[in-house]
């Protein structure tokens, strides 16, 4: 028993070793997709120059805890890696190229999420000597982690969204087993997820009565809350939020089971 658990991990790391060899073939084309999130802090640095002129604070942060936000969101927004891969796995789909996985030894889902956080992985060994880098550049105006433990609570935090996010990826592809054209579904998908983990603007300017609702949903600790927790804000909510976010991923995981289970019966592994 132990044997074949330990035979099932060495196939999902070897998934992720040959997924990380693809991102080297394209480290330059992958490195510039990666830092053009990047150009949204220097946009944010013109707009909030503007509206911080006469003002110290603005949704409880001042311009240079604003600008570290702005830094921290779109440095996890850059690390999702899975998103590409809904575009790979829904065109196997459409030309039946999907029954592979339904062969092999492993889980069309333990394949997805090897290969997104070994992509992740190799982003991050990228890009992350470029986010110090910048980070010393504009150090007048951005802010060291509030302490050891926030910094690693922040990890800790952003990387359960990273595996959130890879589920909703996962399920999203799905998709492709009922719609010829998944598109419109994973845009719409992007776009909720960028608003609702505070990736555009802080949930911190939205009304209390909006924040106390998404407190229940997992977008809020995607983003929202590491970016919160490396300033040292909103700290007694770390503990809460593990809980919150890891439900929803295993009610996430559970349900993208069910869902493969139940779309697979109507494939034909064919191309429609």
């Amino acid at each position: 028993m132990v044997k074949t658990e330990v035979t099932h991990v060495g196939k999902y790391l070897e998934t992720g070793k040959i997924s990380m060899k693809n991102q080297v073939a394209y480290r330059f084309d992958v490195f510039v997709r990666s830092i053009l999130p990047f150009i949204r802090l220097f946009l944010a640095y013109a707009l909030w120059k503007a509206l911080y002129a006469g003002q110290s604070v603005i949704g409880g942060m001042s311009f240079e805890m604003m600008m570290t936000y702005y830094l921290i969101t779109s440095f996890l927004l850059r690390l999702d890696q899975s998103s590409g891969l809904v575009w790979e796995t829904a065109e196997e789909i459409r030309e039946g190229r999907f029954s592979k996985y339904m062969v092999r030894p492993i889980s069309p889902l333990g394949h997805f999420l090897a290969a997104g956080l070994a992509k992740t992985l190799y982003v991050l060994l990228l890009v992350l000597p470029a986010v110090v880098v910048l980070a010393a550049f504009m150090h007048r105006i951005l802010l060291p982690p509030a302490g050891w433990m926030n910094l690693a609570g922040a990890c800790l935090m952003g990387f359960m969204g990273l595996i959130f996010l890879c589920l909703l990826n996962y399920l999203t592809t799905m998709l492709a087993f009922k719609f010829n054209d998944i598109t419109g579904w994973h845009l719409l998908k992007e776009n909720l997820v960028e608003f609702l983990s505070g990736s555009l603007v802080p949930l911190s300017l939205l009304p209390e009565w909006i924040q106390e609702a998404m407190r229940f949903f997992p977008f809020y600790y995607m983003q929202y809350l590491p970016a919160s927790l490396y300033l040292g804000l909103k700290t007694e909510e770390f503990v809460p939020g593990l809980i919150i976010l890891g439900l929803w991923i295993t009610g996430l995981y559970g349900l993208s089971v069910f869902v493969y289970h139940r779309f697979r019966r109507i494939y034909e592994g064919v191309g429609n």
